[in-house]
C-alpha cells in the first residue's frame, strides 16, 4: 500500500508541477491523513479571486493525476479506491464549471444554478431547466473529465521517470518538500 500511495501523490504533484494553470506544489506525504493514504498539498502564489476555464482544466488533471498515475503503473483494472474522493471532487468542480460558472462548451455564458434554499421548497420545486439541457449538462460535465483524464495520462506517460523518481522519495522520506518535487520534476 506504501508503494501505490507514493505512485498516486507522485501522480498528483507530477501533473500538478507540468501543467502552467495549476497551483504550486508545496508538500507531498504518504502519511496517512484523516482516512486518506497520504495527501498533496498546492498553494497559489497569489490570493485570487477570479479563476479561468484554464485554471480550472490544469486542476481537473492534478485531481485525476493520481489515479491516472495508479492506471499507467498497475493497469485500468487495478487502479484502487483510493481516488474516490479525487474523483468526487473532481465531479463536483466539474458540475460547478458547467452549471454554475458558465464555462461549459456548449453552454457557454449559461447558468443553471438551483438556490441551495430549504429542503423542502427544493423537493416541491420542478428544476429550472429541461432534460435536454440535464442531458447536455451531463455530457459537458463528463467531457471535461474525460479531457482531464487525457491531460493527466500525456503528463503521466511523458514524466514516467519523474513518477518513479518521486515515488522512490516519497517512500524513503514519507514527506517530500516543494523544493525536492521540483528537483525530481
Amino acid at each position: 500500500e506504501k508503494e501505490i500511495t507514493a505512485y498516486h501523490e507522485a501522480g498528483h504533484a507530477i501533473v500538478g508541477h507540468v501543467l502552467p494553470e495549476s497551483d504550486m506544489v508545496h508538500k507531498v506525504t504518504i502519511i496517512p491523513r484523516g482516512g486518506t493514504g497520504g495527501v498533496t498539498w498546492f498553494i497559489p502564489p497569489e490570493d485570487k479571486s477570479y479563476h479561468s476555464i484554464l485554471e480550472f482544466k490544469d486542476i481537473l488533471a492534478r485531481m485525476l493525476g493520481g489515479r491516472i498515475a495508479e492506471e499507467v503503473i498497475y493497469g485500468r483494472d487495478r487502479v484502487t479506491t483510493g481516488a474516490g474522493n479525487d474523483l468526487q471532487k473532481a465531479a463536483e468542480l466539474a458540475r460547478d464549471m458547467v452549471i454554475n460558472q458558465g464555462m461549459g462548451t456548449k453552454l457557454r455564458d449559461q447558468v443553471f444554478h438551483v438556490d441551495e434554499g430549504m429542503m423542502m421548497e427544493r423537493m416541491v420545486h420542478e428544476k429550472q431547466y429541461s432534460d435536454e439541457t440535464a442531458k447536455i449538462i451531463d455530457d459537458e460535465v463528463e467531457n471535461l473529465i474525460t479531457e482531464a483524464a487525457k491531460r493527466a495520462r500525456e503528463v503521466i506517460k511523458a514524466n514516467r521517470d519523474k513518477l518513479e523518481d518521486l515515488k522512490e522519495r516519497l517512500i524513503k522520506k514519507e514527506t517530500v518538500e516543494a523544493e525536492e518535487v521540483r528537483k525530481s520534476s
